[in-house]
């Protein structure tokens, strides 16, 4: 029986760094400026590269980025679909 929780344990752990690397965390300041110069086309193509690196392996950080081009959006009073 102690062979089994042995099993499980080890497949169990390999799961651990993909759950602890999801987990809620606000990036660095240095990130959400390279996300808003992001958002208004100011990065090289290697910081885009890199940026989109870090979203993959972060992709709770995608949010920000689409928050960052709704900001950059005029205001026309009227709300998403409707003229």
């Amino acid at each position: 029986m102690a062979h089994g929780f042995k099993t499980l344990v080890e497949f169990l752990e390999e799961f651990t760094g993909e759950v602890e690397g999801r987990a809620r965390t606000d990036p660095p300041d240095e990130v959400r400026a390279k996300l808003r110069a992001f958002a208004r086309g100011e990065l090289t193509e290697a910081e885009r590269e890199e940026l989109v690196h870090l979203l993959k392996e972060n992709p709770q950080w995608a949010s920000l980025l689409a928050d960052e081009i709704k900001a950059l959006r005029p205001n026309s009073g009227s709300e998403a679909g409707n003229p």
